[in-house]
């Protein structure tokens, strides 16, 4: 929390002054709403609405609001769809405030917090993290009987994205590609519908001789966004997890490869699918696991060398038991301690894995790489219920600019797969043609 709105009532004047000095001191932009007299009186309602519809209408908002109970303030403040403010008087309550509801405003009263222990309490609010996990339905509850009013709204640019659709370069047993065999009419539909970017699913390096490849991409002013490399392990059990001596070998060298082919095309390259399953005892599963790690650290040190990013794909627990939401994802990276290795989210998956699909965005944060947007059948956005809209505004507030790609069955067929999601790119204000 780096920008922090504050308000207070008239008696209350003199904590808010010493917060304001104290977050100031710590580098932090102070948004001061008032009262600014300790002479005139003024109702803490009033002051602490102010904060909360701030910090309400601010992605990422976070506020502190003062009455001489910090009662007041709070209740205000809570009325306000969005706001979840707590009233804390110590450490504990600021820590519990944080971790376990995603408190964006801290009450304090000014008759019961002291200038002097007024430091400690705003350092834990500031620096504890949410701990999302089993806390993330219970805070989404927490506004479900404030209703949604008409000045709401998640309005973004959706320009600010790099749109892309999934192909596969070779017939495949994978079914959310689309044109698989047929690469050359694939790319000529998604030019045609305006896509600026190509997503390619390979099962070799050497699918399509690379002179080939680029002439095509060159002919319909594609580009490749990412590299998908699931097919190894479908088609041929070449799985990361695999602790078959040969089998590792052969998964290494083909990855090695499209790594060094992303290199050509400056594109990403995706371990998602080719990761495989654990399977077999504890024991057995563990040793998968291991060889899983120490696979993606290989890939890592590889793709360093050619300055190739990696993206770590949550998939969810029906394909693989192997890390299934982005707390995990960025829990493995973050355990790994690579640099090169980003979250891949598939609203997809996350239809089945997470909570709520904004709030895993927003917790992923800038470890979030790239993104298959996909609905809740895996056909394209619109033809099922995930809310694409609101998943691409959490996209917006996170800062993200990244790659949106439809990853997606080729349902009714490969071209009205592509019209679809072109149709509701447009629908929802994306320039197409222009991604490029």
């Amino acid at each position: 929390m780096k920008r922090i709105h504050i308000s207070s009532d008239h008696v209350s004047l003199f904590l808010k002054e010493a917060v304001v000095q104290h977050l100031k001191q710590r580098g932090c932009t102070v948004i001061d709403h008032g009262t600014f007299s300790a002479d005139v009186m003024v109702d803490y309602h009033d002051y602490a609405q102010k904060v909360a519809l701030a910090v309400a209408a601010e992605p990422g908002g976070a506020g502190i609001v003062i009455c001489g109970t910090g009662l007041g303030a709070s209740i205000a403040a809570n009325k306000v769809r969005g706001v979840r403010a707590a009233l804390c008087h110590d450490v504990f309550t600021a820590h519990q405030a944080r971790a376990h509801n995603d408190a964006n405003v801290l009450a304090m009263g000014s008759w019961v917090v002291s200038p002097q222990r007024m430091p400690w309490i705003v350092n834990e609010w500031l620096d504890t993290p949410f701990e999302g996990g089993r806390h993330i339905a219970r805070v989404i509850a927490l506004d479900r009987h404030i209703p949604v009013t008409d000045n709401e709204s998640r309005e973004f640019d959706p320009n600010q994205f790099k749109y892309a659709m999934a192909l596969s370069i070779k017939p495949t047993l994978f079914g959310p590609v689309l044109f698989g065999g047929r690469l050359e009419e694939g790319l000529q539909a998604l030019s045609s519908a305006g896509f600026g970017y190509v997503e390619l699913s390979l099962r070799n390096a050497d699918d399509l001789p690379f002179a080939e490849l680029e002439s095509l991409l060159n002919k319909y002013h594609l580009q490749v966004s990412a590299l998908a490399t699931g097919q190894g392990c479908i088609h041929d059990q070449l799985c990361l997890a695999a602790t078959d001596p040969s089998l590792h070998q052969a998964a290494l060298k083909r990855l090695e490869a499209i790594i060094e082919l992303g290199s050509k095309l400056n594109a990403d390259v995706i371990l998602g699918g080719v990761r495989g399953k654990l399977t077999g005892s504890p024991e057995e599963q563990a040793a998968q696991r291991a060889m899983f790690t120490e696979s993606v650290l290989h890939c890592s040190r590889y793709a360093v060398k050619f300055g190739v990013p990696l993206l770590l794909e949550a998939i969810n627990r029906y394909e693989t038991n192997l890390i299934n939401t982005a707390a995990e994802a960025v829990a493995f990276i973050n355990d790994t301690g690579v640099s090169n290795i980003k979250v891949l989210l598939d609203t997809f998956h996350m239809n089945i894995e997470e909570v709520d699909i904004p709030t895993a965005i927003r917790m992923t944060g800038d470890r979030l790489e790239y993104l298959h947007i996909v609905d809740s059948n895996r056909q394209a956005p619109g033809q099922g219920h995930v809310d694409v809209k609101a998943v691409l505004s959490a996209l917006a507030a996170s800062g993200y600019q990244g790659f949106v790609s439809a990853e997606i069955l080729p349902l009714p067929d490969d071209d009205s797969a592509v019209l679809r999601t072109a149709n509701y790119l447009e629908s929802i204000g994306v320039q197409m043609p222009g991604n490029a």
